[in-house]
């Protein structure tokens, strides 16, 4: 299950406003998933990825370890092998707010934050790092307390989860940006989530090959059943 949940690059955050100038709505990538769980259990995942704005359907052709789709819609996770699907597995409906739809709607320099439920209470300078402080009502009685991200000359760098108690929840870094005319995506991603005893599982995800408003090939981003 913890496969799940990295690769689906959860962010309990809200969509951005649309970008300004040439409209991004597509794209699609190589990815690598290499996780090290906090009992030492090691898992690599290879393959493509294929996300359309429009569609709201993000979509894993995995090569490696098996040849299978996993198709991430609504609040469904359908898991399809030789065009049938085997598993169906119950999500938050997140697409809207993964780093795919961020990058897609130029929101991903302050992680969605703004235009969502949490509020920023404190901004700091700190080196060449911009942070800022973004707690969450408490009446939402969410997992989380406050966030915290990290922008180096307005690009993401780090957001770090902080729950009760001040306990960090999970720490992401943004790595190693490419650029596609005024589109710009993280080509890593490094993710620390720990467990309630304190553990550590790393993920490092990094993508290559990326491809922006893709036209030639319409089938491959949206799946039916």
């Amino acid at each position: 299950m913890y496969r799940v949940y990295i690769l689906i690059f959860i962010a309990w955050i809200s969509n951005s406003g649309l970008c300004f100038g040439q409209e991004y709505f597509r794209l699609k990538a190589d990815f690598t998933v290499k996780i090290k769980q906090s009992d030492g259990t090691m898992t690599l995942t290879k393959g493509k990825l294929y996300y359309d704005k429009n569609f709201k359907e993000l979509i894993y052709d995995i090569t490696f370890p098996e040849t299978e789709k996993w198709v991430s819609r609504d609040t469904s996770l359908y898991k399809i092998r030789q065009d049938t699907v085997f598993e169906r597995v119950t999500i938050p409906s997140i697409n809207e707010f993964t780093v795919f739809h961020l990058s897609l709607n130029a929101g991903l320099n302050d992680y969605g934050l703004k235009n969502s439920i949490y509020r920023i209470h404190k901004v700091e300078k700190k080196d060449d790092l911009i942070l800022s402080w973004w707690n969450i009502p408490e009446q939402i009685g969410a997992v989380m307390d406050y966030v915290v991200i990290a922008k180096k000359e307005n690009r993401l760098e780090s957001v770090v989860m902080i729950g009760d108690n001040e306990k960090i929840i999970s720490k992401q870094f943004f790595r190693d940006y490419t650029h596609i005319d005024a589109f710009e995506f993280p080509q890593q991603i490094i993710q620390i989530v720990y467990d309630e005893t304190g553990g550590e599982n790393y993920q490092v995800t990094e993508f290559n090959n990326l491809v922006v408003n893709d036209m030639n090939d319409n089938d491959l981003y949206h799946v039916s059943f």
